[in-house]
């Protein structure tokens, strides 16, 4: 009687435990990662690395890299994250093992210098359509150059766009930046390490929508200007944030374009913003963040000084005033700034020259990085000394000193124009009314006069959208554009 009454009880309990059972395994979630973990990619050598991901809430994960070993337990939410010590850097590849209710296995994986190159439309310019590109990438090979190319964004904050690691052959190089290669190619060349460039490129991209949510919080508001950037925040959150906190050396940073006109005044804040803000997102300390001034672009004829403001009354393209902006940010630790001025095209906002561009950037970091005793930047304006009819314009010039010079690359049919005397010059008086200054180098300076201004109080230099300027150091690196004055064009901007 009491085995009647039992038996069906237990049969149903033991039908629960199962059912349990089977729903228990199949809402297990398997173990995912970043797309940024994969076959082919380089792990940052030297510092603590961070490994991360997602599974089931409470599951425990375990990693290896090499012999090395750690294991954690996910949170409520699914997340996990292991760090390992600073592996050292080699050319002899590994595998990455993840297990949790699934395995995963990364083959091919080398330890060294991993570079993130960003920006917009210059950024993203392939090697394929590069000027010495279309040769070089039919036969570029070199199994240590790591390039990673995130996939179009869909303008979705906080999802992930997927992206792949490639071992660098002629195939797959030929649409990466041609920049990052570049500047990739000469640091492999100058350090012998194994180099990875992860590529994070939007085209028509304003600044805004490179920087967090939160970074823009701390950013000065200026109605008028927000309205040029549609969604801010947005690439960061589809994708810069999926990659954080993936260890890396430093970035290059080429964008601009998408911030002429009136936003151009706020670029003087906003580069520095950013790059606070995704060094408190990192939160690696001050890594090094390399950036470009804007290539020429724009008339070769007109005033020696581009106007903010154009015959309407409405802004220009404001390039000069972007440049300026970019130079804001080189207060900031471990900066340092490419000039790009030489190497654009009147027409064209995206020139083809980016293997000096790649290599001037590369400059920067084999000598504040790797410590190369390279010389890393043209002369740089030290102060202006008015002499009666004359102005003195002193220089850092390093590079063996003051020249004259050209661009090292010029667009089929274009003439060299080297020029025996000093070009892209503008003085003015306390009237403000700018006029093109000749001038003579004498040692480490420049002087300047014109007829027109006959108590010269400030200089310009290059200050228009397309410069024709000629001031170089002896090495063939350019003056950035600079400017003595502290004119605003609009009040409060």
């Amino acid at each position: 009687m009491l085995a009647r009454v039992l038996l069906p009880c237990l049969s149903r309990m033991v039908l629960y435990l199962i059912t349990l059972r089977f729903f228990t395994i199949s809402l297990s979630a398997d173990v995912t990662m970043p797309s940024v973990f994969g076959d082919h990619m380089v792990l940052q050598q030297g510092v603590t690395l961070p490994v991360w991901g997602d599974a089931s809430p409470g599951e425990r994960v375990s990693v290896m890299i090499g012999d090395r070993y750690e294991e954690t337990k996910t949170d409520f939410r699914g997340h996990w994250r292991v760090t390992f010590r600073p592996i050292p850097k080699s050319t002899a590849s590994f595998t990455v093992v993840i297990n949790g209710n699934n395995r995963l296995e990364f083959r091919d994986v080398l330890a060294g210098d991993v570079w993130i190159c960003a920006g917009e439309g210059n950024m993203e310019f392939p090697c394929a359509e590069s000027a010495t590109g279309r040769e070089m990438v039919e036969s570029v090979s070199d199994p240590g150059l790591r390039l990673f190319i995130a996939s179009p964004s869909s303008g979705v904050a906080g999802k992930e766009q997927a992206g792949k690691w490639l071992v660098c052959n002629p195939g797959n190089a030929a649409g990466f930046s041609a920049i990052g290669y570049f500047f990739g190619r000469d640091l492999r060349s100058s350090q012998k390490i194994p180099i990875g460039i992860i590529q994070i490129t939007e085209q028509q991209s304003p600044i805004r929508s490179w920087i967090s949510k939160a970074g823009l919080e701390k950013a000065p508001s200026v109605p008028s200007i927000s309205k040029g950037c549609p969604d801010p925040g947005a690439i960061f959150g589809s994708k810069i944030s999926p990659i954080i906190p993936y260890a890396m050396t430093g970035v290059i940073w080429y964008q601009g374009e998408s911030d002429e006109g009136l936003p151009a005044l706020q670029y003087r804040r906003l580069l520095p913003r950013l790059i606070v803000d995704w060094r408190e997102q990192w939160k690696q300390g001050p890594f090094p963040f390399f950036f470009v001034s804007l290539a020429g672009f724009g008339p070769e004829e007109g005033n020696p000084v581009e106007p903010f403001l154009g015959n309407d009354g409405l802004p220009r393209r404001s390039w000069p005033w972007i440049r300026e902006g970019a130079s804001a940010a080189l207060r900031l630790p471990s900066t340092g700034m490419a000039v790009a001025t030489d190497l654009g095209v009147p027409d064209d906002r995206y020139p083809a020259d980016k293997l000096d561009v790649g290599r001037r950037l590369a400059l920067l970091a084999r000598h504040r990085v790797y410590g190369e005793a390279v010389t890393d930047e043209g002369p740089v304006c030290r102060s202006v000394q008015p002499e009666g009819k004359r102005i003195r314009v002193l220089f850092d010039s390093s590079g063996a000193g003051l020249t004259l010079g050209a661009s090292p690359w010029q667009p089929e049919g274009q003439p060299l124009l080297r020029g025996t005397t000093p070009k892209g010059f503008a003085i003015a008086g306390k009237d403000g009314k700018w006029f093109p200054a000749s001038g003579m180098i004498e040692g480490e300076s420049l002087l300047l006069w014109s007829e027109s201004v006959p108590d010269p109080l400030y200089v310009r230099y290059g200050w228009r959208g397309f410069p024709l300027g000629n001031l170089y150091n002896k090495l063939g690196l350019p003056a950035p554009p600079f400017r003595s004055d502290t004119e605003q064009p609009i009040s409060g901007l």
